[in-house]
């Protein structure tokens, strides 16, 4: 697939990074992991989010798991916020928050509770053994991994048949919510645009990327360079390029069942026919039942 832009050395913002399938490279890598394990703003940053800010991942958690005694494990899960929320509404439910930085870990430890397991690790790698959860979730995580495939398969390989996987993400390909900034006049600096302006250019480019998309018939998860300097938040740190297309290919092709999302949740009939490219946001849970489900 040709770059729908041209990196620059020094980008300012995402739209000024190229996209390509090929998976980031080494430095990349680095970079990431080193951020996101000993940047204490950026984990600050994580654990101030209240439960309003999750009321769209627990609403989804609490329609599709049931069970008396769950173990739910969440990926990348900063302070266990989410996690902690859920325990409180199942109180024979555990959960294990895996997680890269000590300082979110330290948090999620302090506040979680004898159900709630803080445990260091990679998505990449999860250092859990095979089929020993319930559910897995990442809300708001896999546009910040450098290999969004093997962390998907991975998950599959710590979830029990039946189990769900529940994935929250932002819609960075959304045709949507750059009309909405425009109209709005909100400011998204991390995608350049400011109080409106700009927002046509992130358009442009999502236009050409959902026809691509929607002829391939497969998942291509497409790569950027992360802005880990001079624009903070709104996913300036992002190296996944988050598109929900990508997420329904690819759980399709590991047999798994979309059984709901927080777009269904909100909009009931109309939801389901809503077509991803034209929404924001969102949550989407699968139920796994074939064994052979596992990449």
């Amino acid at each position: 697939m040709p770059n729908h832009s041209s990196a620059s050395q020094h980008p300012r913002h995402a739209l000024e990074c190229a996209l390509s399938p090929r998976l980031p490279d080494a430095a990349t890598r680095a970079a990431l992991a080193d951020f996101y394990r000993t940047n204490a703003g950026y984990a600050c940053q994580q654990s101030g989010h209240d439960r309003l800010y999750f009321r769209r991942l627990t609403s989804v958690i609490d329609a599709v798991i049931s069970g008396a005694r769950p173990r739910i494990l969440e990926v990348g899960s900063g302070s266990a916020g989410a996690l902690r929320a859920f325990l409180t509404s199942r109180p024979g439910a555990t959960a294990i928050a895996l997680e890269v930085s000590s300082a979110s870990l330290k948090r999620a430890g302090e506040a979680g509770g004898a159900a709630l397991y803080p445990v260091a690790g990679s998505a990449l790698e999860i250092p859990i053994r095979n089929e020993s959860v319930d559910a897995v979730m990442a809300f708001e995580v896999i546009e910040h991994l450098p290999d969004v495939a093997k962390a998907f398969d991975e998950m599959l390989r710590v979830l029990r048949r039946p189990g769900h996987i529940i994935i929250g993400l932002p819609n960075h390909a959304s045709l949507w919510t750059p009309i909405e900034d425009r109209l709005r006049g909100r400011s998204r600096r991390a995608f350049g645009v400011e109080r409106g302006r700009g927002a046509w250019r992130w358009w442009r480019r999502n236009a050409g990327l959902a026809w691509h998309k929607r002829l391939s018939r497969r998942a291509e998860f497409l790569y950027r360079q992360p802005v880990l300097e001079g624009v903070e938040g709104g996913d300036a740190d992002a190296v996944y390029y988050a598109a929900p297309l990508d997420l329904l290919r690819f759980f399709r092709s590991r047999r798994a069942d979309l059984v709901m999302t927080s777009t269904q949740m909100r909009f009931g009939r109309l939801g389901r026919l809503l077509p991803v490219e034209l929404q924001g946001s969102t949550v989407m849970a699968w139920r796994v039942t074939d064994a052979t489900a596992r990449g």
